[in-house]
């Protein structure tokens, strides 16, 4: 049971913490000392206790303990929480102690992101690496709870995709490079990201069957490229058109790949994003007076396409990659709506279709039949 003493000009708090060892605490006021040992005992009887010492270390210190830790990310994944953590989470509170942290202070932290002019989804990730070092220090007993608890963070903006219709992918195919023309027509019959068309080994086509399968991505970390697992739920093998399969089968035979990437550099090398648009996209769209398109325009013009044709979200999604139906719908909802007046033309067409007349077997056949 903590227990308030007079001690000179002040007022020491004496009691025992889990673990039965003797702490005090000593306050300047009755009033505070009377609070902090109402407070202890609170939390003791709740299990919330935390020894002091361990919640007044640096949040920038066991930042970069938790950073350790996170043994299972991506090379990628893992530059982008280092880029975000050095420039925008440890300048607002590397020198805080872990314990001294409100939701009122993370609020403001949200806020002065905002006010920076961050997007979104930017300062959404800064927060979970914020909840991510809070959370630890939670679940090592440095801090009874997370501050990160009911922050209100900016809603995600949703901007209208734009994809290039079919015409304006012919004019993309015909216009570049002839080396990067079958790389144009993939992506756009395939929805397949850069990433992914990057990677995409030899051996993950199959021309008789009509199929690709997505099993790798070539991404780029610190000046350097690396094979790995595509996004999550990314995984998947996509059917291809026939007319696709033989400009594959020609691309193959022009342009032998030495490393087995199906989309390579002219000399050669990985299919680097920020070189390719550089050197390549920007010259070609920039040439036909689509500068406004970005290659990703491609992977929406294959979605665009499929919506069109009629196809279940479901098809669209699986060939997309998207982790959920709800995905898909989020990112191309708007495209949907124009097949709603479509919908209702056939209604009419099957009420106003004639149909053939139906024969009914009369009540004395049934009879017949019952007794028969």
């Amino acid at each position: 049971m903590a227990y308030v003493t007079k001690r000179g000009n002040g007022y020491r708090v004496r009691y025992r913490d889990p673990q039965r060892r003797l702490r005090s605490r000593t306050f300047r006021r009755k009033v505070d000392a009377t609070r902090f040992a109402a407070e202890v005992e609170t939390q003791k009887n709740r299990g919330e206790w935390v020894d002091p010492r361990r919640a007044a270390t640096p949040f920038g210190e066991w930042a970069t303990r938790w950073a350790a830790s996170r043994l299972h990310l991506k090379a990628s994944t893992r530059a982008t929480s280092e880029s975000l953590m050095r420039n925008h989470v440890l300048p607002y509170f590397s020198a805080l102690p872990l314990g001294s942290v409100t939701p009122t202070d993370v609020q403001g932290f949200v806020a002065h992101l905002e006010g920076k002019g961050l997007a979104p989804s930017t300062v959404r990730q800064c927060w979970l690496l914020a909840q991510g070092v809070f959370s630890s220090a939670v679940d090592s007993d440095l801090i009874p709870k997370t501050p990160c608890r009911g922050i209100n963070l900016p809603r995600p903006r949703h901007n209208e995709v734009r994809a290039l219709t079919p015409e304006q992918v012919a004019i993309v195919a015909d216009a570049i490079s002839a080396r990067h023309r079958v790389l144009i027509l993939t992506a756009a019959n395939t929805g397949m990201r850069f990433g992914e068309l990057a990677g995409l080994r030899v051996g993950r086509l199959d021309l008789l069957k009509r199929t690709v399968t997505v099993a790798e991505q070539l991404t780029e970390v610190r000046g350097g490229v690396e094979y790995s697992e595509p996004k999550h739920g990314s995984r998947r093998t996509v059917t291809l058109p026939r007319f696709l399969c033989d400009e594959l089968a020609l691309h193959l035979a022009t342009y032998p790949s030495v490393g087995k990437d199906v989309f390579t550099m002219p000399e050669g090398g990985p299919l680097r994003r920020s070189n390719f648009r550089r050197r390549v996209w920007l010259p070609t769209v920039n040439a036909t007076g689509l500068e406004d398109f970005t290659f990703h325009s491609l992977r929406h013009a294959h979605a665009a396409a499929l919506i069109a044709l009629g196809e279940h979200p479901k098809v669209i999604s699986s060939r997309l990659g998207h982790s959920s139906i709800s995905v898909t719908m989020d990112t191309y909802g708007h495209l949907f709506d124009g097949l709603d007046a479509r919908t209702a033309d056939r209604l009419d067409e099957a009420h106003t279709r004639p149909s053939a007349p139906i024969s009914r077997p009369s009540a004395s056949s049934k009879v017949a039949q019952l007794f028969s």
